[in-house]
Formats: structure tokens, C-alpha cells, sequence
């Protein structure tokens, strides 16, 4: 019989060590999470996985890119991800086709577009641009349903009146309008404030970022939280926790998005950090007011539409302890 007394601590060390090693693993869930455009709203995201924060409710979480918010939905309605990182405008679409879909937790307190086009275009406003190409991210996305519905106020056909194309996001969005392809697209703010690093190349012809709508949010149709609560709240306790951390912590907001994005310069970088937690909804929370926008913009394009209530849209308690 070994007697412990006689043992050094490193021996002791060593069979601590071997008998947590042959305790059972916590049981990890996998979540698999599309994202639809890669940008600031993403920060809270990527520091839960970074700091642990995933792990720790027992959650192995899977990022995949989708090129824009009609594609990723489609993997999330037929069951390929569990969590798109998406616009909320799809809530609305998902229960018409009666796939309930919610907000888990929200991301961005605001819009996240703008109507850019090379500073030496002529054009002013989204008026001036009759008759011109606007590009969006995808179909039946964020980007797609805003501009129709600016197009609709002005007592435009957005089919007739203009030719609306999928351009993509990020670099090719960019690319898009540098080459002439498209006249002005939507363009996401993390892009916008890269793009204008180059002075006098670019403009805003029409900009929504100030506008209260949950642009950027996790969306789950409601199956997956009836199949995986514990998966659900950990999930959203864990985003939470990481908008609360980066709040309080300007440095680590910094050091993460710098991660996200190598090539920013570091005074780009502390730029888009402070802009993303400034932006992020405090503990996740989804106002009514963004909610009220959401219904405006997504039923001026599709009139068989049913408005959601905030209650319907995203689901409260998934934050409460």
C-alpha cells in the first residue's frame, strides 16, 4: 500500500494528475454556426470560442462561411448548421414557411450597410442611380430586401427601375465596385471602414448604419432549442458573456478583432473593436424598436408577409439565468 506521506509532491502532482485524466470528459455538443458575413458583429462570437467561454458550457462550436444570408438560411432550414450569424429579417421569411425560426441572441444594435460607390461617380443619391446596377451580398438577404425597399419609398421598381445583382461580400464586393461591374453596392460597415483607409476613393450614396434593426443576430429555428436547451443556453450564456468581458475590457476588444482581421493596421483595428462593443446590444438584448424597423423593411418586399412581435422574434428567457 502506498503510503502518501513518503511521496514527493512531484509524485504527488503526477497522481492527481492521473487520476483527473481518468475521470470522464465533460460531454461536448457540437453547435455548427454559419455566418453570412464576416464582420465586427462577429467579436463577441469568436472571443466566447477564443476565451474558453464555449467550452465551458460544454459547447465545441463550428464556423462555416456562407457567401451572404440567402445561402446560410437555406443550410439552417434544412438542418446543415444549427446557428446562422445572419440578419433577422429571416425570422420573418423562415415562419412564413412555417419553420419557426428566433433570434438566440443579438449582435448589432443597428443596421450594417451602406450604399457605396466610387467617390468620382456622379451619383447622390439612390434616385440618381436609375437605370444603374446595384449590387447586393445574395438574394433575399439583408442587403436585398433594404434596397428594395429604399427603391419602393421613392416609388421605384426595383426589377424595373434598376439591376440588382449578387456581388458577394468583403473583398469581392469591393472588387465589384472597383472594376465597374456594379455602380454602388452594400457594403458592410467593417468593409466600409477598410475601404475608406484609402482616402478619396469611396463614398457613401445612402447610409443605414444608424438605423435600430437586428442586422446582425444567431438565429435558430426553435427546434433546435426544444432538441438541445442545455446546448441553446449555453450557447447564448456564452455570447453574453463575451459581450459583457469585452464591454469592461477595450484592450482584449482590441487584441480579438485584430485577430479577426491580420491585415488591419493596429489603429484599424482599435477603430473597429470600439465601434463593434459600442454597437453590440448590451447582454444580447433585442429592443422592440429594431424589431418594428425589421417588419417595415421585409414586408415593403413581400406583401404576403406576417409581421413578427418582439416576443415572437427572439426569445428572452434563453438570456435569463
Amino acid at each position: 500500500m502506498i503510503s502518501f506521506r513518503t511521496l514527493s509532491v512531484p509524485a504527488l502532482a503526477a497522481l492527481g494528475a492521473l487520476a483527473l485524466a481518468s475521470l470522464p470528459a465533460q460531454a461536448q455538443t457540437k453547435v455548427t454556426g454559419g455566418v453570412a458575413a464576416y464582420n465586427e458583429a462577429l467579436l463577441p462570437v469568436y472571443a466566447a470560442r477564443d476565451l474558453g467561454y464555449f467550452e465551458k458550457e460544454g459547447i465545441t462550436i463550428d464556423l462555416v462561411d456562407f457567401k451572404g444570408g440567402g445561402p446560410a438560411v437555406q443550410a439552417l432550414a434544412s438542418g446543415s448548421i444549427d446557428v446562422c450569424f445572419c440578419a433577422a429579417d429571416h425570422v420573418i421569411r423562415l415562419r412564413a414557411r412555417r419553420q419557426p425560426a428566433q433570434i438566440l441572441v443579438g449582435l448589432d444594435t443597428f443596421h450594417s450597410y451602406a450604399l457605396v460607390s466610387k467617390a468620382s461617380a456622379p451619383f447622390k443619391d439612390l434616385a440618381s442611380l436609375k437605370g444603374k446596377r446595384i449590387g447586393i451580398t445574395s438574394p433575399g438577404s439583408l442587403t436585398d430586401n433594404t434596397i428594395r425597399a429604399s427603391m419602393k419609398e421613392l416609388g421605384l421598381n426595383p426589377d424595373r427601375d434598376f439591376e440588382i445583382t449578387g456581388a458577394g461580400g468583403g473583398a469581392s464586393m469591393q472588387a465589384a465596385i472597383d472594376s465597374g461591374q456594379i455602380d454602388a453596392g452594400m457594403v458592410i460597415l467593417t468593409d466600409i471602414a477598410n475601404m475608406f483607409q484609402k482616402q478619396g476613393a469611396y463614398k457613401v450614396v445612402l447610409d443605414y448604419r444608424q438605423l435600430p434593426y437586428p442586422s446582425f443576430a444567431a438565429l435558430s429555428l426553435e427546434s433546435f432549442v426544444k432538441t438541445k436547451p442545455q446546448a441553446a443556453k449555453g450557447f447564448v450564456r456564452a455570447v453574453a458573456k463575451a459581450i459583457d468581458t469585452l464591454s469592461k475590457d477595450p484592450e482584449l476588444a482590441r487584441q480579438q478583432l485584430a485577430k479577426m482581421f491580420p491585415t488591419f493596421t493596429p489603429a484599424l483595428a482599435a477603430e473597429v473593436a470600439k465601434s463593434s462593443v459600442e454597437r453590440t446590444p448590451k447582454g444580447g438584448m433585442v429592443s422592440a424598436a429594431s424589431i418594428d424597423n425589421l417588419n417595415k423593411i421585409v414586408l415593403a418586399t413581400d406583401d404576403t408577409l406576417k409581421p413578427v412581435t418582439l416576443s415572437e422574434a427572439f426569445d428572452a428567457s434563453l438570456l435569463q439565468d
